[in-house]
């Protein structure tokens, strides 16, 4: 063979070499993966590798729910009005008595016997209780009185609260801003009612009035540059514009204040619990207290101290007394009074007689003694029951005005109408309901 074609086959088995070798080299990986790794064990798990790291994105922080716009701007001293549903309330508990004495003498009887024969005194009647809605209506927003009494029953059956044409207050509502009940601008921008729980609840009751009825109300001070929730009740409460008692006077957290005015019914959620001192608290007044310039929750104070005074047997409970069914109504309204030494006479056990023993333990009191905490029995209008006052003073009025709590609307000596009792319209309301139950009132 020449030298030449020898020359050439050896370098081309070299070439072949090469590239087999370097074929080799390659497939080794994958062949050791093939055999486990290489491993002496066929059956042994491989390796495990650890996965990359998760980075976890953060959780976005939960939304502060929407502020309400409309009040953010109101100041101290403004006038606002507003609807009922709009403001909440600073109180757990309320005395459902004020609020059945009020719904029952708004509500007069337009088919009551009575007087039917005689429209003159029917009329009257309907001016001292349909009448008296209005003319209270008509003060709570800042507008005086009515700007006339009824003219006719006509007139009467036709007005109604929530139809504003039907009557006229003797001034514009928001006018006279001593009467309004007050509000402060929470951190959400909405309402929060500091004074007016008993008056805002009686006017959601009323049929002509309801949640959404209008009232006018004055801005006490504006929290909604405060940041949170807990940030503003700290402050309320430092500032004592708010009661964190349930109708048990036990305490309570922000959380448990109900979510609006009013009384509980199975048609809607909510409702405020019945505080039943409260309730008797309100009928001493002008007995024991005064409702002059009191600082708010001033009731509750007293309400606090007469369970004090109760605990430690200084007081009869109010369990004693005959207040609530199973009592009659006759029970119930049975007349207490003071004679002219301030001494009890009448009934021992009824409605009547509880407030009288719970105005005497408060009248007893000097103008330096503590009620609660800080808070002095003079800053707590408490009136002192002279023994032989004189007619027309404080004392004379205390006595008169424990005597007609329980009395009916009907005068003695000639059968026409009268203004009757605070404690007859609350009892004989939550014992038959509107007045025009007819019967059960009496008539």
């Amino acid at each position: 063979m020449p030298l030449r074609s020898r020359f050439d086959l050896s370098a081309s088995a070299r070439l072949q070499r090469r590239l087999l070798r370097v074929f080799a080299v390659a497939l080794l990986p994958l062949a050791l993966a093939a055999c486990n790794g290489g491993s002496d064990d066929a059956d042994e798990e491989p390796p495990v590798t650890a996965p990359p790291p998760v980075v976890e994105t953060p959780a976005p922080e939960p939304e502060a729910p929407p502020r309400n716009t409309a009040y953010l701007s109101a100041k101290s001293g403004d006038v606002i009005q507003v609807r009922i549903e709009e403001l909440n309330p600073t109180q757990a508990a309320i005395g459902y008595d004020q609020i059945y004495y009020k719904l029952g003498r708004w509500q007069g009887d337009f088919d009551r016997a009575t007087w039917a024969a005689t429209p003159a005194l029917q009329l009257d009647y309907l001016n001292r209780t349909v009448g008296k809605k209005f003319d209270d209506y008509c003060e709570d927003v800042g507008g005086a009185e009515r700007a006339q009494k009824f003219q006719s029953i006509a007139e009467a059956r036709a007005a109604r609260l929530d139809q504003p044409d039907t009557f006229t207050c003797k001034d514009a509502p928001g006018t006279n801003t001593a009467n309004l009940k007050t509000v402060v601008v929470g951190w959400d921008g909405n309402l929060y009612l500091t004074d007016g729980h008993h008056t805002f609840s009686s006017l959601r009751e009323i049929f002509d009035g309801g949640p959404k009825l209008p009232v006018w109300v004055k801005v006490d001070a504006n929290y909604s540059d405060l940041t949170s929730a807990s940030a503003f009740w700290q402050r309320m409460v430092d500032e004592r514009r708010a009661w964190l008692r349930d109708g048990q006077n036990q305490p309570i957290t922000v959380d448990q204040l109900p979510a609006r005015l009013g009384l509980p019914n199975a048609q809607e959620a909510g409702g405020m619990q019945e505080d039943r001192y409260r309730s008797l608290v309100y009928f001493t007044r002008d007995i024991a207290y005064s409702n002059g310039d009191l600082p708010e929750f001033a009731e509750f104070l007293w309400g606090d101290w007469l369970r004090r005074q109760a605990a430690a047997n200084q007081l009869p409970a109010l369990d004693q007394y005959k207040m609530q069914a199973p009592a009659t109504p006759a029970q119930i309204l049975a007349v207490s009074t003071l004679d002219k030494d301030i001494l009890p006479t009448g009934a021992s056990d009824s409605y009547a007689a509880a407030v009288r023993d719970a105005s005497l333990k408060m009248s007893a009191l000097t103008d330096t003694d503590i009620v609660f905490e800080d808070r002095n029995a003079a800053s707590l209008g408490r009136i002192a029951l002279v023994p032989g006052a004189a007619s027309g003073s404080p004392t004379k009025t205390a006595r008169d005005t424990l005597e007609e709590l329980p009395r009916d609307d009907v005068k003695t000596s000639d059968s026409t109408p009268r203004g009757a009792g605070k404690l007859w319209f609350a009892v004989n309301y939550r014992t038959c309901g509107k007045p025009a139950a007819g019967t059960c009132w009496g008539w």
